[in-house]
């Protein structure tokens, strides 16, 4: 059986609605499961038929807005971005997702309250299930910029691609994301330190 977001079901997207305002408002450990299957007029018997309990219906729900996303970065992307430089192809990625942040405010907002878990156990179980320094895609895209000399090679590929996942995803330490220009000039600043350093050599 196909359970979480993944399947489409009666009052699917009601219950995504009403789990993402949820979140928001109240934060993962004061939602109320009750509330939010009142609100998307969902039966406590079709809920645990998709999910296990509040947690997995919380990192479903990341799930499906991390898919959302994807699916939106490779719709807005051109096939010719990909042939550019790395760096490039960061900034690219950051401009259209901050595109995406404004067409869907509702996500975004999830993704700062997201961020306010840090520290607590559901954030650290998120990042066990979604983390740059565990992506394929992008690890697959630092060892072909590795490979075409775009990034020095005294460095181990293990190691570059260890050290940029890492920065990513823990970018929110140094930048707001309820401000979004300074969450998205401190994304360039990271790629411009990546590609250039700390000096003017």
């Amino acid at each position: 059986m196909t359970r979480g977001f993944n399947k489409e079901f009666e009052h699917s997207d009601a219950l995504m609605q009403a789990a993402l305002n949820e979140f928001v408002e109240k934060g993962y450990d004061k939602a109320s499961l009750n509330h939010i299957l009142k609100t998307a007029n969902m039966s406590k018997g079709s809920f645990y038929y998709h999910f296990n309990n509040k947690e997995d219906l919380y990192l479903n729900l990341i799930d499906m807005l991390i898919q959302k996303k994807q699916l939106f970065l490779a719709k807005v992307m051109n096939p010719s971005d990909y042939s550019k430089d790395i760096f490039s192809i960061f900034k690219t990625q950051i401009r259209i997702g901050m595109q995406f942040a404004n067409e869907y405010p509702d996500i975004n907002r999830f993704a700062n309250s997201f961020i306010k878990e840090k520290g607590t156990p559901i954030y650290e179980k998120a990042l066990t299930r979604h983390n740059f320094q565990d992506n394929d895609q992008m690890n697959k895209l630092i060892e072909a910029s590795y490979n075409k000399g775009e990034i020095r090679q005294t460095l181990p590929l293990e190691f570059v691609q260890s050290l940029i996942g890492f920065l990513f995803t823990n970018i929110v330490d140094v930048a707001d994301m309820s401000k979004p220009d300074h969450y998205e000039s401190s994304l360039n600043h990271l790629i411009d330190f990546l590609k250039n350093g700390l000096t003017d050599q």
